[in-house]
C-alpha cells in the first residue's frame, strides 16, 4: 500500500471511530440495557467486589412467559369462560406442563389445548396438566387453552360473595421448573397456608362483565369500553407479573391515592367511609416501607375490601384483600399493613411458598412493626414483638424439636404453622437488625429488593445480599432456617473481606482476601503472580509452586507447613481452598515470600510491597 493510500485510510478510519464514538454516547441511554444484559460477567481488577457479585439464580427457571388472555364473566351461571394463550421460550423437555389451582371440590374445566391450528392431547394429574411437547427445535412456541371456570359460591379465595367477585389463579398458568431443568410439583393444598409455585410473566388480559362492574387488578383498573348486551370489556396490560388477580363488583367504590416517586394505589369497597379509614392506613403505611425496603417497582397497585365471612386477610400479585369484619377488634390496623408489606415480600420478590414461607410472612409481619412505631409510637410496636417472643416461647415448648425450615405440609397444625412463619420469622429479622443496626438492616433489605425483583429466592440469597452490604462472606439465614426451636436464634457468621493494597494501588481480586478465623487470607496465585512470582502446578510434586525473587516456595493443599528452598517453614495456619481458588495465610507472603506486608484491623486493608 502506497504512503498516500495508508494516509488517506487513517483519516478515514480517524473519521469513523469519532462518528461512531458519538453515535455510541447519543445512543447510549438506548444502547446500554442491551449492552449490559448480553454482557459477559466477568471479574475485573479495579473494580469494586463488595459491589460486584453475581445474583443467585432464581428457584424457578425463566422461562419469559407472556399471556393473552380473553374471557367473560357469567354472572347468572357463576363461572368465567376463555381462552389463555401462553408463549415462552422451549424449555426442550420431553413434556411440557401447565398448573391448575383451582379446588378439588370445584375443578376448572380445561376445554382444549391447540398448538397453532393443531389440537393437543394432554393429561391432567390434579394441579398439573400434562402434554408432550410440541415445540421441537424452536427456541420459543405458545399454546392456546379454552377453560370453563366455576366460581364458588363463597367467600373462598376464588369466589364470590355479596355480589364481590374474588378472582384469584382463575386461569390455567405456565408450569414452573428449577434451573435443571426439572418440572414442580405443586404441593398439595391444606386448609392454610400458599403451597402454589409462581412463574413471573407479562400479561394482556381483556376481561368482560356486565356493564356497571367496578374492578381493580393486579395492574390497575384498565381500560373500559361498552359492549352490546349491557356488558363491557375492560383490557388490562401488565408486565413482570407473579400472577394476575382482579376483584370487582357492582356495588365498589373505588378511589385513588398517589405516593412518590411514581405509585398509584386504588382502593375499593361497598362503604364511602370505610375508604377513607382505609386510605388512612395507606399514607402512612406505603412511605414507611418504601423507606425500609425501596420503592415498589411496580406503578399501581390495588387494596379491595370483601364482604363479611369471607378470607381473612391475602395477598396476589400487587394486590392486597381484606375481608370487612377485619374492622371488629381493630385488626385492619395489623392486617391491612400486613397485606401491603406482601406487595413487596412475595410479590416484588417471591419465594417457595410451601419451603420458605417464613421468608415472606416472617418479613411483614416485622413491617407491622416498623408501621405501628412510625404511627403509633415504640409501645405499641413492642407490644407486638412481645407476643411474638411469647408464640415462640410456647413452639420451644410444644415443638422443641421444630424449626423454620418446616415444609407447609409437616407443621402438626395451623397453630405451629402460624408461630413458627410468621411470630419466629418476625423475630429472626429482628434479631439481625438489632445486630447490625437500623442503617445496615435498610440496605440489606434495599438490595435484596433491587437484586432479586422478578425472582423466586430462599435463605441463601438473603446470605449473599448480607455480606455484600457487610462486606464479608455472611452466614445467617441458612444456620437459623435449620436451628431446632429448642436453640436460641444464632448471631451472624461474618468472614470480613479485606481490601487490598499492591504497591500502593488497590486490587481487587476475583476471590476477594478475607479474615478467617481470625487470620488474613489472600488468593495465592493472583497476588503472588501480581508481585512478580511465577505459580505452576508440580505433577511430580503433587504441590503448588512459587518462584521469584530467587526463591523457590513448594506448597501442599490444606497444609500449614511449606518448604522454603528445601527448609520447612510453619505458616501458622493452613492453606484452604474457597470458590476453587487456594488461599494463604499472609504470614506465606510476609514470612517465607519476603514481601512487605501489612495488616491495618481497624480499616480492613492489607498492603503488600
Amino acid at each position: 500500500m502506497k504512503p498516500l493510500h495508508k494516509t488517506s485510510l487513517l483519516i478515514c478510519l480517524t473519521i469513523f471511530v469519532v462518528f461512531a464514538s458519538a453515535g455510541v454516547i447519543a445512543k447510549w441511554p438506548a444502547l446500554a440495557p442491551f449492552l449490559m444484559k448480553n454482557a459477559p460477567v466477568t471479574a475485573e481488577t479495579g473494580a469494586d467486589p463488595f459491589a460486584y457479585n453475581p445474583p443467585l439464580p432464581s428457584y424457578v427457571k425463566d422461562l419469559h412467559p407472556t399471556y393473552t388472555i380473553r374471557a367473560e364473566l357469567h354472572t347468572a351461571q357463576a363461572t368465567i369462560t376463555g381462552s389463555v394463550t401462553v408463549e415462552f421460550d422451549n424449555p426442550r423437555t420431553p413434556d411440557l406442563r401447565l398448573f391448575i389451582y383451582d379446588y378439588p371440590w370445584n375443578p376448572m374445566a380445561i376445554k382444549g389445548i391447540r398448538f397453532g391450528d393443531k389440537p393437543l392431547p394432554f393429561e391432567r394429574r390434579q394441579s398439573v396438566i400434562h402434554l408432550t411437547n410440541p415445540f421441537g427445535s424452536a427456541k420459543r412456541g405458545s399454546l392456546t387453552v379454552t377453560f370453563e371456570n366455576p366460581v364458588p359460591r363463597r367467600g373462598t379465595r376464588f369466589g364470590v360473595k355479596d355480589d364481590i367477585w374474588t378472582l384469584t389463579t382463575w386461569y390455567p398458568m405456565l408450569g414452573a421448573m428449577d434451573q435443571r431443568g426439572n418440572w414442580y410439583n405443586p404441593p398439595q393444598r391444606i386448609d392454610f397456608g400458599d403451597p402454589f409455585v409462581y412463574h413471573y410473566a407479562d400479561y394482556d388480559v381483556s376481561f368482560v362483565s356486565p356493564k356497571g362492574f367496578q374492578w381493580v387488578s393486579s395492574w390497575g383498573r384498565g381500560e373500559a369500553k361498552p359492549l352490546a348486551g349491557s356488558r363491557q370489556e375492560v383490557r388490562f396490560r401488565g408486565s413482570r407479573l407473579l400472577n394476575f388477580a382482579l376483584v370487582g363488583s357492582p356495588h365498589y367504590h373505588v378511589e385513588t391515592i398517589t405516593f412518590a416517586p411514581n405509585l398509584t394505589v386504588d382502593i375499593a369497597s361497598v362503604d364511602k367511609d370505610n375508604i377513607e379509614r382505609i386510605k388512612a392506613i395507606a399514607r402512612s403505611v406505603f412511605p414507611v416501607y418504601t423507606e425500609w425496603y425501596g420503592p415498589l417497582p411496580y406503578p399501581r397497585v390495588a387494596i379491595a375490601e370483601t364482604g363479611p365471612g369471607t378470607t381473612y386477610a391475602m395477598e396476589y400479585a400487587n394486590m392486597a384483600v381484606f375481608k370487612r369484619d377485619m374492622y371488629r377488634n381493630n385488626l385492619i390496623e395489623h392486617w391491612l399493613p400486613h397485606e401491603v408489606a406482601h406487595m413487596w415480600w412475595y410479590n416484588s420478590v417471591a419465594t417457595l411458598e410451601a419451603v420458605h414461607g417464613w421468608l415472606d410472612e416472617g418479613l411483614v409481619e416485622m413491617s407491622v412493626y416498623h408501621y405501628l412505631q412510625n404511627r403509633y409510637g415504640s409501645q405499641a410496636s413492642a407490644a407486638l414483638l412481645a407476643s411474638y417472643s411469647r408464640d415462640a416461647d410456647k413452639l420451644k415448648q410444644r415443638y422443641p424439636s421444630g424449626r423454620l425450615g418446616k415444609r407447609l405440609n409437616q407443621f402438626a397444625g395451623e397453630e405451629e404453622f402460624h408461630w413458627t412463619w410468621y411470630s419466629k420469622g418476625a423475630l429472626l429479622y429482628d434479631h439481625l437488625r438489632r445486630q447490625i443496626g437500623d442503617d445496615a438492616y435498610k440496605r440489606f433489605l434495599q438490595r435484596v429488593q433491587r437484586t432479586y425483583h422478578g425472582s423466586v429466592i430462599g435463605p441463601e440469597h438473603l446470605d449473599q445480599a448480607l455480606g455484600q452490604v457487610l462486606q464479608g462472606e455472611a452466614r445467617y439465614f441458612v444456620p437459623n432456617v435449620q436451628a431446632e426451636n429448642k436453640a436460641p436464634l444464632r448471631p451472624v457468621e461474618l468472614e470480613p473481606y479485606v481490601t487490598t493494597l499492591v504497591n500502593g494501588t488497590s486490587y481487587y481480586p476475583s476471590v476477594p482476601a478475607r479474615v478467617k478465623n481470625g487470620t488474613v487470607y489472600l488468593p495465592l496465585r493472583e497476588l503472588a503472580e501480581r508481585m512478580g512470582y511465577r505459580v505452576t502446578w508440580s505433577p511430580e510434586k503433587q504441590a503448588t509452586v512459587v518462584q521469584g525473587r530467587g526463591r523457590q516456595v513448594v506448597l501442599k493443599k490444606g497444609q500449614r507447613v511449606v518448604e522454603r528452598d528445601g527448609q520447612r517453614v510453619d505458616l501458622g495456619q493452613p492453606l484452604l481452598e474457597i470458590e476453587g481458588r487456594t488461599m494463604a495465610p499472609l504470614s506465606l507472603f510476609s514470612q517465607v515470600l519476603g514481601v512487605q506486608a501489612a495488616y491495618d484491623k481497624e480499616a480492613k486493608t492489607v498492603t503488600l510491597k
